[in-house]
């Protein structure tokens, strides 16, 4: 909750408190700790707990479980536990529009709160209620909105984008920072084909984009939950300060997917820094292509940054279909057909740059050993792989087998 909605339910617990003469505290549906006031009368070690942690104890939260307060209507007065140092107290559920948001405590050791002091305790519950409410309400249209001028912000039209570029920042939905830089984290089905993400999928890795961009702070990030994958859109500054971010993305996204064998990982990836709001949408096409990437060349995954793709970066750019019509040399296709071993040298001896010695330490063979898979491979290829041209052609005719998945 923003500190103005906290600060509002203080100022209820605080009348409330005053009002009785006995200490006032209000918890979520987690029973998280959201505002208490200054002691009065009688304490327990729970009160002390709660306070000091924020939330109930474990073993405080299974005796709260058990007393069933979800079905709760009005005030229900709850027994002592001296196990758990528990003093009888009376809880008030915290409702609105027929909407359960949480929990008013009032501690009662000796049962004497009267049913007049009850009714007081149950229109400060309402008056609760009602605050969370209403930030729920402008909460949600924040959401709406802002999904609606984020789509915007990746729209083909640029000034549909310079628009929703403006309104944002003129909105207070973010504040703009210089350059911006765009995360996309998208599951990976676990091997079955046609699996897509449904409904609840969605839900959880909105309440993981959610977790993640609260870290950030207010108008520290910008949020959209698109059909198979979600975005987030951060200064650029934030995310050298926070390096973190993608990978708390992807653990959070896992932990809220559950450990279903629906989906075998999330796949996060991170565009280049854009220089304005407005030109976010290269970092976000970029973040895309680094997935797409990571999905074909494992070695990239599960955490892929666009501007450590290499020559990927600009295969990546151009439709597959071109690439797999264009991109393959017939010389490729020999190798790959011939000796998947040799294809292998190939490409580490190339992107060693044609250091025959670290080609030989990283594979685990003689030098010699080396020199000789070369020379097979130039056979198999037609290729002199002392001519620089030979060389590049086999090389990108290498990377783009592997993002065909033909390799």
């Amino acid at each position: 909750m923003v500190r103005r909605v906290l600060e509002e339910l203080q100022r209820v617990v605080e009348s409330l408190a005053h009002r009785l003469g006995r200490a006032v505290a209000v918890d979520d549906l987690d029973f998280r700790l959201l505002a208490y006031s200054a002691h009065f009368g009688e304490g327990d070690e729970w009160r002390a707990r709660v306070i000091l942690g924020r939330e109930a104890p474990p073993e405080a939260l299974a005796w709260l479980r058990r007393q069933r307060l979800g079905r709760a209507t009005g005030p229900v007065r709850l027994p002592a536990d001296n196990k758990l140092g528990i003093l009888p107290r009376v809880v008030v559920p915290v409702v609105y529009q027929n909407v359960r948001f949480g929990y008013l405590w009032l501690i009662d050791a000796d049962g004497s709160l009267s049913d007049e002091q009850l009714e007081l305790a149950s229109a400060a519950a309402v008056d609760a209620g009602a605050i969370c409410f209403r930030d729920r309400v402008v909460s949600q249209l924040r959401t709406a909105r802002e999904g609606e001028l984020v789509r915007d912000l990746f729209s083909e039209d640029e000034q549909v984008r310079g628009m929703a570029s403006a309104r944002l920042v003129e909105g207070g939905l973010f504040a703009s920072r210089g350059d911006v830089t765009v995360v996309v984290a998208r599951p990976l089905a676990a091997g079955a084909e046609g699996v897509g993400v449904d409904e609840d999928d969605r839900i959880a890795l909105q309440i993981a984009l959610d977790t993640v961009s609260a870290r950030l702070g207010d108008r520290g990030s910008l949020r959209l939950v698109r059909p198979d994958h979600v975005v987030l859109v951060v200064p650029s500054v934030t995310l050298r300060r926070s390096p973190e971010v993608p990978d708390a993305l992807r653990t959070t996204s896992l932990e809220r997917l559950g450990r279903s064998t629906k989906w075998r990982d999330v796949h996060v990836a991170t565009g280049s820094p854009a220089h304005r709001l407005d030109d976010a949408v290269t970092s976000y096409t970029q973040a895309l292509d680094a997935l797409r990437v990571a999905e074909v060349v494992p070695s990239f995954a599960p955490l892929v940054a666009h501007e450590a793709l290499g020559i990927y970066a600009l295969l990546a750019a151009q439709p597959f279909d071109q690439l797999g019509t264009y991109g393959v040399h017939p010389s490729v296709r020999r190798l790959l057909e011939a000796d998947r071993e040799l294809f292998i040298t190939a490409e580490l001896y190339l992107d060693r740059a044609g250091d025959a010695r670290t080609t030989a330490i990283e594979l685990g063979l003689h030098r010699a050993s080396v020199y000789h898979r070369v020379r097979r491979i130039e056979d198999v290829t037609g290729l002199d792989l002392s001519d620089g041209q030979h060389r590049l052609l086999l090389h990108l005719g290498i990377k783009v087998s592997r993002l065909l998945g033909l390799a």
